[in-house]
């Protein structure tokens, strides 16, 4: 049975909190977990840091999607909103802090968005930030603690990171901009295959045109409008 660190009462590995003083005993519970410490398996054959064990997952799951795919995973103690009337504090205006007051903040990065779970004793904050939201991503790593900052055009995220280390946490980063570059590129793919083909609509306004339907005129200031786009 695991003790408490600070006021060394037992307790089980069924426990977040110790009972006795109110200690936060969620790592040590993680870490007594030998099954746990192995690497998640991922189903989409993508890489996964070695942050991430089911015991960790289910932190986070109340937060997840069913058919959601976690690839990294972060925990610590704050998360700064910057920016759209976040308000003012100390840590400047147009910002607020937001502090897990019933335990870790957890970011879970997906194959689908960065979703942070902040709890509160009357509930948890959560945030969602799709990648295709992203605008950029910077890591900032001191001599204890590293700051991943997500940019969006409204607001910016400032996610505080205990754990995993630096290098994992370079991944993690890493991760992100690929997923980013996914997301433009698909919506590229999305927007070019969605515009009609100017070729098919030629022919389309020459027979309007030869049916009557458009003056001579307008078939010509169609035409031209659409080879400007050959």
């Amino acid at each position: 049975m695991p003790h408490c660190p600070n006021c060394g009462e037992g307790f089980s590995t069924q426990q977040n909190f110790c009972r006795e003083c109110g200690e936060d005993v969620s790592e040590i519970v993680e870490n007594s977990d030998t099954s746990s410490q192995k690497e998640a398996t991922d189903k989409s054959g993508m890489g996964r840091g070695a942050y991430v064990t089911d015991t960790r997952i289910k932190k986070v799951e109340s937060v997840l999607d069913d058919d959601e795919t976690v690839h990294y995973l972060t925990r610590g103690s704050t998360v700064d909103v910057e920016g759209s009337s976040a308000g003012t504090s100390l840590f400047g205006d147009d910002r607020s802090r937001k502090s897990g007051t019933k335990g870790y903040v957890r970011a879970a990065i997906t194959d689908k968005r960065v979703a942070v779970k902040i709890p509160q004793w009357l509930g948890s904050d959560e945030r969602s930030i799709p990648y295709d939201s992203i605008t950029s991503v910077d890591l900032d790593t001191g001599l204890v603690n590293k700051r991943i900052s997500l940019q969006t055009p409204g607001q910016t995220y400032h996610i505080e990171v205990h754990e995993p280390g630096k290098d994992e946490c370079r991944d993690a980063v890493r991760f992100i901009r690929e997923k980013i570059s996914e997301t433009k590129q698909q919506q590229v793919i999305t927007q070019e295959s969605a515009d009609p083909d100017p070729t098919e609509q030629l022919k389309n306004i020459k027979q309007l045109h030869d049916e009557g339907v458009l003056t001579e005129k307008e078939f010509e200031e169609k035409k031209q409008s659409l080879l400007d786009k050959l």
